[in-house]
């Protein structure tokens, strides 16, 4: 709908920079507002979200911003969910918080309809599943056959998750359950590869054999219905193809290495050799059906196969060479002129191939031979031979202008150009706002091109190449603020131009450059440089501009939406009385707890990371785990398993707190559950729970204002609220 209705890219991007800009904020982690004020204002986003939406529910020409508002109510409340973590000290990025929003998503995808809805859940599903498996900050080691379940369950599960997205028509999003299925299975059999399986054969060895023979007759099946059939999507066939490639390659350089030792550049040359004769079988075979198959499939499957297999060959072919000449020439001068030999016989052995079934070859050959020119260039040092490499390259690229070779040249050229200017400004001591000009240059130069050949594919090319630079102009090394403001300026308007007047059809145009927003957003969250608090009002001001852009331009320039799909609003309001709810009682139980727990005096030791969403942490390891660690290497039999109490009892030690002391309490006893639960003046029990050897309280993250965690270091004792069941919130950190 946005490819027509561009008089609208201004409001979705006041959208996106709204939502940043919430979510910057809150994990600032502003300590001028007091806890109850962040919960309210996380409540009324939601609330107001919705209202949105239900107010353009009801306009003609607009009615499609209803869906929009109400995906951004979902993350809204997702934000909320994240913030109580933050403001109440529980655990950072756990699993239970992609949870909690997985499940009104998941609702609102089933009520409405609307695809964001069901990529977000998607997100949230992987997320719920691997923070569960490896959780943020504790060390979780699985056995064999505990990781044997658990990957196999998810493959099964990730193939039944494709399998019913292919048939709801979600095939894009059913292609990335592929992926994480083929993840798991690689991961798998590489971990527990067929050299380890027969080198240290054991009962399990068996089953992990059993799993390599599968996955083999899996791929062989697919590929067999794949060539007859010519219905399955390309895309799953590159899938399959990739991390099939993946297994092969470590499979086989592993039982080279192990067995032949140094002669291990042996197996690439082999492989290489099974790689080229492949591709050109296949390429072949390919040439006799396309005929009588669909051209767009015909077009996609040789564009995909030949794209990964000369990948493949490419990583093959650099490693295997690398390893003869370091054997042959060792670590000298004649190794580094190895290099620039190999690269130049690369360069000209593929000029000299021209069968279009000899594609891979072709590629690969010429990516191996520029891969090397540049390793001589690094290892030679002479900034000189950056500025002929560069120019060799441009020329090549004028060359094959034509071709697609002129692609990799053109690529190589601007890689050549950017490594001249370091290796210049790294010989006259200058490396810091004159490289970020130097990609100022390098960007409008491309994006020139890009504008003079919008429909070619070195234009193309040169406008990734161009956003490439422009947001590698933006990141963080502390320049000036005019200068810093003016590149932030720069990129901002670039990626704003091509998304409100695009140049361009392509689907790979559209995507980079809301990629390129995307991952502006994310790594300026984690950039140190600039305060969240300050980038959050930035962004705020960002977002009002675009909505009056949008009030003045935007609205003259769309259409009235067609086919939007409606939902009921009473039905989507039910969802959003459960967030509230959710959101407003547990803060309320957190706050209870807050002034109505015994409050105790814990020691421990922290450390200073950032959360996905809430921002910066502490991450606590008290005087209670070393303890359970103490007494799981005395007698793991004795622990008990799933949740315990952890019984604590008074120390002569305290800590003044506001005008009074607080007893410091130590650990005495881990008991099961079954056990009553004692909370007094001098034994106080708390709920925690036993997983994979790790102990688990509840109580080991606290959130604080950006840029504070020198201020934190030296704290060593943690102060706690204990509820009557033994519950726990942190309350806050000192210094004894």
């Amino acid at each position: 709908m946005l490819l027509q209705k561009r008089g609208d890219i201004p409001y979705i991007l006041g959208l996106i920079f709204l939502v940043a800009g919430v979510i910057y904020f809150f994990a600032s982690n502003w300590p001028l507002l007091d806890r109850p004020v962040k919960i309210g204002l996380s409540m009324l986003m939601i609330a107001a979200s919705f209202g949105m939406a239900l107010i353009y529910k009801k306009s003609t020409t607009f009615s499609y911003l209803s869906n929009w508002w109400l995906f951004v109510s979902a993350v809204s409340f997702g934000v909320s969910v994240a913030l109580i973590g933050q403001t109440y000290n529980s655990h950072a990025d756990s699993y239970l918080l992609f949870l909690i929003w997985l499940i009104p998503v998941i609702l609102l995808a089933a009520l409405t309809a609307y695809q964001p809805f069901f990529w977000l859940a998607f997100l949230l599903l992987e997320l719920t599943i691997w923070m569960k498996m490896y959780p943020v900050g504790v060390w979780v080691q699985y056995s064999d056959t505990q990781e044997a379940i658990l990957y196999v369950s998810l493959i099964v599960f990730h193939l039944f998750l494709f399998y019913v997205l292919s048939k709801a028509n979600l095939e894009k999003i059913g292609f990335l359950a592929l992926v994480m299925a083929q993840y798991c299975a690689v991961f798998l059999l590489v971990k527990h590869s067929l050299y380890h399986i027969f080198a240290e054969f054991s009962t399990l060895s068996v089953v992990y054999l059993a799993f390599h023979v599968i996955y083999l007759v899996s791929i062989i099946l697919f590929w067999r219905k794949f060539i007859h059939e010519r219905r399955s999507h390309p895309v799953i066939m590159a899938i399959h193809l990739l991390f099939f490639g993946v297994y092969v390659m470590y499979n086989a350089f592993l039982i080279y290495i192990m067995v032949f030792g140094e002669s291990n550049f042996y197996t690439g040359f082999l492989l290489l050799i099974a790689v080229f004769g492949f591709s050109i079988y296949f390429l072949r075979k390919l040439a006799k059906i396309a005929k009588e198959s669909d051209k767009k499939w015909s077009h996609y499957t040789y564009r995909f196969f030949v794209g990964i297999l000369s990948f493949l060959g490419t990583i093959i072919a650099i490693t295997s060479i690398s390893s003869f000449l370091a054997i042959v020439f060792g670590v000298g001068g004649a190794f580094k002129y190895s290099f620039l030999f190999v690269g130049v016989i690369a360069i000209a052995a593929s000029l000299a191939i021209s069968k279009k079934e000899w594609i891979v070859v072709r590629l690969t050959l010429q990516v191996t031979g520029i891969a090397f020119l540049f390793f001589f260039s690094y290892t030679h040092g002479e900034t000189w031979f950056f500025w002929l490499l560069t120019v060799l390259f441009a020329a090549m690229t004028i060359f094959f202008s034509r071709l697609r070779d002129a692609l990799l040249y053109y690529v190589a050229a601007n890689g050549a150009i950017v490594s001249a200017f370091i290796a210049l400004f790294s010989d006259i001591g200058l490396f810091g706002e004159e490289m970020k000009l130097v990609f100022l240059l390098l960007g409008v130069l491309n994006a020139l091109l890009f504008l003079k050949q919008p429909g070619q594919r070195i234009g193309l090319l040169a406008y990734l190449l161009s956003l490439y630079y422009f947001f590698t102009m933006t990141a963080a090394e502390e320049p000036s603020i005019a200068l810093a403001i003016f590149l932030h300026l720069v990129f901002a308007a670039y990626f704003y131009f091509h998304l409100a007047h695009p140049k361009s059809h392509s689907r790979l145009y559209r995507w980079a450059t809301w990629a390129a927003v995307t991952a502006f957003l994310i790594w300026k969250y984690y950039e140190y440089v600039w305060k969240l608090l300050h980038k959050s009002l930035a962004f705020f001001i960002v977002s009002a501009l675009f909505f009056l852009l949008f009030y003045l331009w935007g609205k003259k320039n769309t259409e009235a939406a067609g086919n939007i799909i409606r939902w009921s609003w009473k039905r989507v309001a039910i969802v959003l009385i459960l967030q509230l709810s959710f959101v407003g009682f547990t803060s309320w139980q957190k706050e209870h707890l807050l002034q109505n727990g015994e409050l105790v005096a814990l020691k421990l030791e922290p450390i200073d990371p950032r959360s996905l969403l809430q921002g910066d942490y502490v991450q606590l390891n008290y005087a209670i785990h070393r303890a359970y660690q103490q007494e799981q290497n005395k007698n793991i039999s004795s622990l008990p398993k799933g949740k315990l109490h952890v019984e604590l009892e008074k120390t002569k030690e305290h800590v003044s707190y506001r005008g009074k002391d607080v007893i410091i309490y130590q650990p005495v006893h881990f008991t099961g559950t079954d056990q009553p639960v004692i909370v007094n003046n001098e034994t106080v029990t708390l709920l925690g729970k036993s997983s994979y050897g790790n102990l688990d309280l509840g109580i080991e993250h606290f959130f604080i204002p950006e840029n504070t965690g020198r201020d934190w270091v030296e704290k060593n004792i943690a102060l706690v609220r204990v509820s009557k069941n033994g519950d726990a919130i942190l309350e806050t950190l000192v210094k004894q």
